[in-house]
């Protein structure tokens, strides 16, 4: 329930395009990132800001503690992303930190220096979950039938065996490049490449992908198609791109055989990651042979845009499945008794600009009772900002100057429904484009109109009869008991 009308006001200029604004913090064990995105209204998105730095979390943790500079470096990071995000329009933020934190026996201290600092909440996720999220990054944004992910971050590698679209093994084993690279400091490189390889081959069901494709995932696999890019002088987007076994290899060997020390200065190479990609794109190479893969497909995006697509997709499911639509309302206790309708009905109300009242207004807040927070509830600025966001809809406009009944009309899911301001009804140049998709409301002779709120009701309920209710609750347990 609003406590005021600021509260009141904030929530319906935030609704006002239809469009949710997220921010995903991402912190690995070597990198922090941050976007924010927008879920448009007809459910697609776009990145509105990227935000990357190299922390270096999981540096140093022999003792399983993280370094208190390491941490201040993060924090420090976390307070500029907060006001980042904020300038961006973010409605929301989800955060969450993986293989570092997971471990560090100290952990408590970050997560309670983040908040303090940073007002920012992070969610810990299990090998499991970065798997799944990993999947459901190329899931989403990739043609993947079958095939083996890889996603190798700075303190782990998650193994994702895909069959028909669907997850049906992970495995996440601590094979990171920032905590490989701390192990055998000072040691061979055929010693950690023989140690990460018989953790790939203990994995249980490992041979089940024998012959597949590999999804590349992660700022190591992005940074092999950087290298493949120059090499190949290619101006391919990295999504997507595919490279055959034998380049993978020797872009490795490459890599393998440059002195630590000059790798970042092989051409395409992301000298904040040049220390540590041999440890990063081992798992791959180990992988790759192990299995006799024919080849390997990046994916450019990763846990970051699985945690934002899952949300994504259950806001779209949760959207309106029918749309009421006023243009230019001008009494706030019509409005309000329809945002009740809305809310009771699970509709979406769309208001198009000018009202003819204040969105704070007492008679509008108290029309509509408590029943707000349930409403989603979209301002626009006059029709043409209507139709331009809505685009691609199906418009249905309530008249009294004509059309057929109301009854005759065929509703769908997602349909909008459009009410004229209660003096004028809607304008007539608009009833005249589309004269098929009029309806009314049959009335005795001589009466001129119908109470816009009533109006609202009766017509909203005919579509959702038609559509056996959306699933809204049709009975009650009362006279059962």
């Amino acid at each position: 329930m609003y406590k005021d009308s600021y509260c009141y006001a904030e929530r319906v200029r935030r609704m006002t395009d239809g469009i949710h604004n997220i921010a995903v913090i991402d912190l690995g064990s070597n990198s922090l990132r941050m976007s924010v995105n927008a879920v448009m209204p007809d459910g697609k998105w776009k990145i509105l800001l990227k935000l990357r730095e190299t922390v270096r979390l999981g540096e140093g943790m022999s003792d399983g503690c993280l370094r208190a500079e390491s941490v201040e470096r993060v924090v420090r990071a976390l307070e500029q992303y907060r006001l980042a995000a904020a300038s961006a329009g973010c409605d929301e933020m989800i955060a969450t930190a993986t293989q570092a934190v997971r471990i560090a026996k100290n952990r408590r201290d970050f997560l309670d220096a983040a908040k303090a600092r940073a007002d920012i909440d992070f969610r810990i996720l299990t090998g499991e979950e970065e798997a799944r999220y990993s999947f459901l990054a190329v899931k989403e944004t990739l043609p993947i039938d079958d095939g083996l992910i890889f996603d190798t971050g700075g303190g782990s590698t998650e193994i994702m065996l895909v069959k028909n679209r669907e997850l049906v093994r992970s495995v996440s084993t601590p094979c990171g490049a920032v905590m490989m690279t701390d192990r055998f400091r000072g040691r061979s490189q055929e010693e950690m490449y023989s140690h990460i390889y018989s953790e790939i081959k203990a994995i249980p069901w490992i041979e089940e992908a024998r012959g597949l494709t590999v999804y590349g995932v992660g700022g190591s696999a992005r940074t092999l198609g950087q290298l493949y890019k120059k090499r190949q002088l290619k101006a391919d987007e990295l999504n997507g791109l595919e490279i055959k076994r034998g380049t993978v290899a020797a872009l490795y060997r490459n890599i393998y055989d440059t002195a630590p020390e000059e790798r970042a200065d092989i051409e395409g190479m992301d000298k904040s990651r040049a220390d540590v990609i041999l440890a990063g794109l081992t798992p791959l190479e180990a992988m790759m042979d192990m299995l006799d893969s024919p080849r390997l497909v990046l994916c450019a995006y990763g846990v970051k845009e699985g945690v934002f697509f899952e949300r994504k997709n259950e806001i779209i499911k949760g959207r309106p499945k029918l749309n009421l639509v006023l243009v230019e309302p001008e009494i706030p206790q019509n409005t309000g008794n329809i945002a009740r309708t809305c809310a009771a009905a699970g509709l979406g109300l769309h208001l198009v600009r000018p009202l003819g009242f204040d969105i704070s207004d007492k008679a509008l807040k108290r029309a509509g009772l408590d029943y707000w927070d349930m409403v989603d509830v979209r301002c626009y600025d006059g029709l043409e900002d209507f139709f331009a966001k809505t685009a691609g809809g199906r418009y249905f406009y309530a008249t009294t100057k004509g059309g057929r009944p109301y009854t005759e009309a065929e509703f769908s899911e997602g349909d909008y429904i459009l009410f004229g301001k209660e003096t004028r009804g809607l304008p007539e140049e608009l009833l005249k484009k589309d004269p098929d998709r009029c309806i009314r409301i049959p009335m005795a002779a001589g009466a001129r109109s119908l109470n816009l709120g009533n109006s609202a009701a009766i017509i909203a309920y005919e579509a959702l009869r038609q559509n056996d209710f959306f699933g809204l609750k049709q009975k009650s347990d009362y006279l059962e008991e």
